[in-house]
Formats: C-alpha cells, structure tokens, sequence
C-alpha cells in the first residue's frame, strides 16, 4: 500500500506508528547505571508502556559510562562540568540531533525525550549536562522533555505518558 504525505511524497505504508520517544541510555538498561543506583532489574517499566502503545524508541548513548567505564564512582553534576565530557556530551547531541532531523524529514513524529531525575547527566528538572546539550538542540525543533523519578512511588510513570500525550 502506498500513502502521500503532506508534500505530495509518496511512502509505503506498513504496521509502523511512526512516532519515536528519546530515552536514557539506562531505562532500556538498568546495567549502565552505577553500582548501587539500580532500582529495576533490567528494562524500566515505561518502556513497555511505551511499547504497549507502538511508540518507538530511542537509546541515547550514556555519556557517564562513555567517559568513566563502568566501575565509575557516582559523581554530581559540578564534578562532571569539565572541558571533555561537556564536549562528549555536545557531541553526542549533535548525532542525537542528525537522527532527529533524519526522521521528522521522513514524516516521523516525536513525543518527546525522557531523562531521569537526578542525573547528573540526563536529569531534567535539575538539567543534567547531557540533558542540557540536548536541550539547546531538540526544543528548537519542538520536543518535549520529561523525566522519570525514581524515587517516586511508580516512578511517576503516568506522569511521563502524559507529558508526552501518550497516556490514551
């Protein structure tokens, strides 16, 4: 089956939604955390919510475990504001963003960006160094931005879904 869009391209139209959620490279594995932090065993319980409604998903890159491997110390925000992991952060942005282009010029919808609380590098609230990168890149392009707080009851995954209006 063939479908046009709204340029007059014609697509093949096939079972996919065509709608994408960013997430943080640990909600799709709990393993790149540090040791200690974890608080579900492998995939956080938004994905499959995510997955129950046919959205797509994205894995950022960790930018932590990039830098600092993966028997790294848990650290602050202000301890990972220095030169190189400020551009490892950018530059993951920057490959982040080129996925993002690609796919809205190919008529994909994005609900949003989903970062954790408290993350010194992916929170959103506090925003995170990554986060923050990410931030000057994707809202420009209309991207909405929620986080997941583990230390909330259901880690206010409701809350989530309704942020990115996927909560139907």
């Amino acid at each position: 089956m063939i479908d046009m869009n709204e340029d007059g391209n014609t697509r093949p139209v096939d079972a996919r939604s065509r709608k994408i959620a960013i997430v943080c490279h640990c909600l799709l594995n709990a393993n790149s955390k540090v040791e200690g932090l974890a608080v579900y065993a492998g995939i956080h319980p938004l994905i499959a919510e995510l997955a129950s409604r046919g959205i797509g998903v994205i894995q950022m890159p960790c930018p932590e475990m990039g830098a600092c491997g993966m028997q790294r110390p848990g650290r602050t925000r202000a301890q990972y504001e220095y030169p190189a992991f400020i551009e490892l952060c950018a530059r993951l942005a920057d490959e982040t963003l080129t996925q993002v282009r690609e796919y809205q010029r190919c008529d994909y919808e994005f609900v949003g960006l989903v970062g954790v609380a408290g993350s010194p590098s992916c929170g959103v609230s506090q925003p995170g160094v990554h986060i923050s990168a990410l931030q000057n890149r994707l809202e420009p392009l209309g991207i909405c931005f929620a986080e997941i707080d583990e230390d909330a009851e259901g880690h206010r995954v409701d809350e989530v879904l309704r942020a990115l209006a996927v909560d139907a």
